[in-house]
């Protein structure tokens, strides 16, 4: 995805990269520029709020005196030139594979810095974003599972990039060290180190699996349902109430998991600048059709690139159905994360125990005391908990649960 740095070339989010094994690169995990030193204030603004934990500028030293960084001073900078500073070595126009032999500790510094990096993004870049930058960002990629032809492709987003360029990189080592994998070993580099920066950047199993599901399923879906809203008063009469408190601190809101956008749209009706964010590309193309007023976005609720308690509100209408239960502690971490002091934020679930799977979907149903309950471990205030009888059409009964961000 290309970032919209301005003064900044070559600014984009690797993530929505394919690996070879049906995954994704995770959105945000790993983004790739050229040098910073002429970014405007917003766009130096922009890149703090990309959720950023490290910034690694692979620049020579001379580059860095001639155009500092204006995150320099920022803790998540680190300078690591990834060339010695002489080039002493013959090099061919079409392949870095004698960078990747003659520059082994750089390399290997480089790669334990996005390995080793608080949790957040790494930003890499060096003085074009294209050759020192794309490098790293190979080998990276190539740990996570990214094939060579992927990799290619995405270098050559670059100005002046000929993708057999890094391909013929890519072969250089697997020619002289066996892979990507056994040239990191031979520089230095330990097998915790390759799992950490794998970890880092592919998104979780469940999340790729339920971007398929609904993405082969979000037109059927949309259709099945349309016009379900008019029949449920209870749901109607629940989200006037969240519009309703919103109102009297208003300010941005988002509905995670919003899919086919009826309550998005139900919502913004209602008053409020609510923006629909969903997992799936599908079913944002299908939110985006059918409700046209209404903005919608793909994202994911594990990580929503929102800056810290910027919203005046947050939805979750049968979406944290599809979060199994060793991850919703995290989701609902992000929840308190982005929730302004005193924001709402408003769940609808199955009441039950039991996991269903239907069209390669996992739907889990929840009691609504121990949703509360995790609701409350991750410091937000239970306001309300209720739960109706199942309606036409419905074979268990539903529950809402409303929570704030404590003042």
């Amino acid at each position: 995805m290309i970032l919209d740095w301005p003064a900044c070339r070559n600014a984009r989010d690797l993530g929505g990269l394919p690996t070879q094994d049906g995954g994704w690169i995770r959105r945000g995990a790993l983004l790739r520029s050229g040098h910073h030193a002429d970014l405007t204030p917003a766009s130096v603004a922009a890149v703090r709020a990309a959720g950023v934990s490290r910034i690694i500028d692979l620049r020579w030293h001379r580059e860095v005196a001639a155009r500092p960084s204006p995150f320099a001073a920022d803790p998540v900078y680190t300078h690591l030139p990834l060339l010695m500073d002489e080039i002493t070595y013959a090099y061919p126009d079409d392949s870095y594979g004698p960078l990747l032999d003659h520059n082994t500790e750089r390399v290997a510094a480089a790669f334990r810095a996005i390995a080793e990096a608080p949790p957040g993004g790494v930003l890499v870049h060096c003085h074009g974003g294209r050759d020192r930058t794309g490098v790293l960002v190979a080998l990276a990629l190539t740990v996570a599972g990214v094939g060579p032809e992927v990799v290619a492709d995405d270098y050559a987003r670059s100005g002046n990039s000929p993708a057999a360029t890094m391909r013929n990189t890519l072969a250089h080592a697997e020619r002289g060290y066996g892979g990507v994998e056994p040239y990191l070993r031979s520089i230095g580099i330990e097998q915790h180190h390759l799992d950490a920066v794998r970890d880092r950047l592919r998104e979780a199993v469940f999340l790729t699996e339920t971007r398929n599901g609904w993405d082969a399923f979000a037109e059927e879906y949309a259709d099945l349902f349309r016009g379900e809203r008019a029949a449920k008063i209870w749901d109607r009469a629940l989200l006037s109430g969240f519009a309703e408190l919103v109102r009297a601190a208003p300010g941005p809101v988002v509905e995670v998991g919003s899919g086919p956008g009826v309550v998005t749209a139900h919502l913004h009706g209602l008053g409020l600048d609510i923006t629909g964010i969903d997992l799936s590309p599908a079913m944002v193309a299908v939110a985006g059709r059918d409700h046209p007023q209404v903005r919608y976005q793909v994202g994911s609720m594990t990580d929503l690139h929102l800056p810290d308690a910027s919203l005046a509100g947050l939805v979750a209408w049968y979406s944290v159905i599809n979060v199994p239960d060793e991850a919703l502690p995290a989701v609902l971490a992000e929840f308190f994360r982005v929730l302004a002091p005193g924001a709402p934020a408003i769940l609808a679930f199955q009441v039950g125990d039991e996991t269903r799977v239907r069209k390669n979907i996992s739907f889990r149903r929840r009691r609504p005391e121990a949703v509360a309950e995790s609701l409350t471990a991750a410091g937000l205030e239970v306001v309300l908990q209720t739960v109706r009888e199942p309606g036409p059409g419905e074979r268990s009964p539903q529950a809402y649960v409303l929570a704030r961000r404590p003042a």
